[in-house]
C-alpha cells in the first residue's frame, strides 16, 4: 500500500484534530442513550463469529463510542486528507484503520482486509464511500464477502440529536443528550457463484431498511 507522506506540521495538525474528535465523540456518547436491535439472526451471528460490518458513510461517527470496547474491528478509511483524521482517531477507540477506497488503493485495501480478517478482525466498510452516490452500495464489499466467506451485517444508524454538514453524503455529527439507534438488518452471505450485482442491490436494500427502522426508533 502506498505510504502517505505528511510534513511535521501536518502530522501535528492531524494529531490535534484526532484527539479533539476522540474527546467530542466520547463526550457525546456518554450523554447519549443507545438503542440496539434489528434482525435476530444478524444479532446471533455477530455474537458467535467474525463478520463484515456495513454502514452508510454519513453514519460512521455514531458507531465509534458504542463499539469502542468490542475490539478486533478494522475500518476501511479513504486515503483522502479527511480520511487521515478518521484513521488517526480510530486507535483511540481500539479500532484499526485500513487505508484505501474504491478510487484509490482499492486492490491493496481489499487484499489487506482479506489478510486482517484471517487474523481475527471484523472488517467494517462504508459501501457508498468515499464519493457516493449516497445510500447506494458499491461492489467492493461484495467481493470481500465472496472471497472471505464472511457474512455482511448491515447496520442502520440514526440519532435524534445531530447536525449535518454540506457534503455529498450530508455527513452527520452527533450532539449530546439524545437517542441513537443501531439496528442490524438482514445478514447477507455471498457465495462463490452468486451475482455480484444482485448482491450489491440486496445490500443497498438491507441497509436502507435498517436505517429506516433506526430513524423510526429515535423519532
Amino acid at each position: 500500500m502506498p505510504k502517505i507522506i505528511r510534513s511535521k506540521t501536518s502530522k501535528l495538525k492531524y494529531a490535534i484534530v484526532a484527539n479533539l474528535i476522540s474527546f467530542y465523540v466520547r463526550l457525546c456518547g456518554f450523554f447519549t442513550r443507545y438503542i440496539r436491535g434489528g434482525d435476530k439472526n444478524a444479532i446471533e451471528i455477530d455474537k458467535r463469529q467474525r463478520v463484515i460490518y456495513a454502514f452508510w458513510h454519513n453514519q460512521q461517527t455514531f458507531l465509534l463510542y458504542p463499539y469502542r470496547k468490542q475490539g478486533k474491528i478494522c475500518v476501511l478509511v479513504s486515503m483522502s486528507k479527511d480520511g487521515e483524521y478518521i484513521a488517526r482517531a480510530l486507535p483511540k477507540f481500539k479500532m484499526k484503520a485500513m487505508r484505501g477506497s474504491t478510487t484509490r488503493g482499492g486492490y491493496s485495501a481489499l487484499r489487506g482486509l482479506m489478510d486482517i480478517s484471517q487474523a481475527g478482525y471484523n472488517p467494517a466498510i462504508t459501501p457508498d464511500g468515499p464519493r457516493g452516490p449516497i445510500y447506494k452500495a458499491h461492489s467492493g464489499i461484495i467481493y470481500l464477502a465472496q472471497k472471505t466467506q464472511l457474512p455482511i451485517i448491515p447496520a442502520g444508524v440514526a440519532s435524534s440529536h445531530k447536525f449535518s454538514v454540506n457534503s455529498w453524503d450530508k455527513f452527520q455529527i452527533p450532539l449530546p443528550f439524545g437517542k441513537c439507534a443501531i439496528i442490524y438488518g438482514r445478514p447477507l452471505w455471498v457465495g462463490e457463484d452468486d451475482s455480484i450485482e444482485e448482491c450489491r442491490i440486496k445490500l443497498t436494500e438491507y441497509l436502507n431498511e435498517a436505517t429506516a427502522e433506526a430513524v423510526k426508533a429515535v423519532s
